[in-house]
């Protein structure tokens, strides 16, 4: 009996302890995830030229109608979309033009570059080779 008091005894005095641990674990893990979070939307509001406002303005916009109606918008877009000033207009569709035109500068820049090399590796085949378009056309034009 005086084992199991001793035991019961220990127990009721470390548990405030080990209760006090798990607190302190799970604030610790609670701020790592927030640093986490406040990192990703840094990360992700710097990826398109946002501010972290602008970012999270664009994140409740998408849990809203925003993400039925606009689910492959850039977030310029969106943000340009629901633009309720004039200069928020404006800078969104400047943003969104500058980032199109790089985007398509690179795609054009590629495709040149893919170009060239069918040209060196395929010199004596065309890019697109003629087909068959007879099951692509409709029985009474024969």
């Amino acid at each position: 009996m005086n084992k199991f008091l001793s035991l019961s005894l220990l127990l009721v005095i470390s548990t405030p302890l080990f209760a006090n641990d798990v607190i302190n674990t799970k604030t610790a893990n609670s701020i790592s995830q927030n640093t986490q979070d406040a990192s990703s939307i840094t990360n992700s509001a710097r990826a398109w030229g946002l501010t972290k406002n602008e970012w999270t303005k664009y994140k409740v916009l998408m849990q809203g109608t925003n993400g039925r109606y606009y689910p492959t918008l850039t977030p310029p877009e969106v943000l340009g979309i629901n633009a309720t000033t004039l200069n928020e207009l404006m800078h969104f569709a400047e943003l969104h033009t500058k980032q199109e035109h790089d985007r398509i500068e690179k795609e054009l820049r590629f495709n040149v570059a893919f170009h060239e090399a069918a040209k060196r590796l395929y010199a004596n085949e065309p890019i697109i080779k003629p087909f068959d378009l007879t099951p692509y056309t409709p029985a009474f034009v024969k």
